[in-house]
C-alpha cells in the first residue's frame, strides 16, 4: 500500500459536508478496512465504475480520499475521521429508532434512509439522551470525545 499523505484534521464535523450518496462512499471503504477497488465499489453501491471512479475523484480533489488508478482508493486522516462518524450517526439514529418498536433490521434500513438530515449535533444529544450506548443493531458504537469525553 502506498503512503498516504497527511491532509491534517479536520477541524469540525457538522454532517452536512457531503451529499448522502458520497457519503455512502466513505463509509463504504471505512467498513472495509479503508482501502477498496473502484471496480468493489461500483458492485457494493449499485453503480457503474464509471460513476463510482467518478465520485472517487470528487472525494479525492476534497482531500477524504486518496486515489491510484487501478490500484485503488484510500481513506485519508479527514476521510477516516468523517467515515468515522457516518457509521457512528447511522449506528446511533439506527438504535434511536428501534426504541420505537422496529426491529434492528427496519431500524438500520430506515436510519440510511433520513440520516443524511441528522446533524453532528443532534447525534450528540441522542447518544447523550440513550446513556453513551455502546451497541446498536447494526453493531458497535464508537463514540467521539466531544460528546462522550469519558470514553476510552
Amino acid at each position: 500500500m502506498p503512503a498516504r499523505p497527511d491532509y491534517g484534521c479536520m477541524v469540525e464535523i457538522d454532517g452536512s459536508e457531503l451529499p448522502a450518496r458520497k457519503a455512502e462512499y466513505l463509509k463504504t471503504v471505512y467498513m472495509v478496512g479503508g482501502s477498496a477497488r473502484t471496480t468493489e465499489l461500483a458492485a457494493s453501491l449499485g453503480v457503474s465504475p464509471s460513476t463510482a471512479t467518478k465520485a472517487v475523484a470528487d472525494l479525492a480533489d476534497a482531500g477524504y480520499l486518496e486515489h491510484h488508478p487501478y490500484r485503488g482508493v484510500y481513506l485519508t486522516q479527514n476521510g477516516e475521521e468523517y467515515a468515522r462518524f457516518l457509521v457512528r450517526r447511522h449506528r446511533i439514529v439506527s438504535l434511536a429508532l428501534s426504541r420505537f418498536g422496529l426491529s434492528a433490521e427496519e431500524a438500520c434500513l430506515e436510519a440510511g434512509k433520513i440520516e443524511a438530515c441528522v446533524s453532528k449535533d443532534l447525534v450528540d444529544r441522542i447518544c447523550a439522551s440513550l446513556g453513551h450506548p455502546v451497541m446498536s443493531g447494526c453493531g458497535p458504537i464508537e463514540h467521539d470525545h466531544s460528546c462522550c469525553p469519558d470514553e476510552p
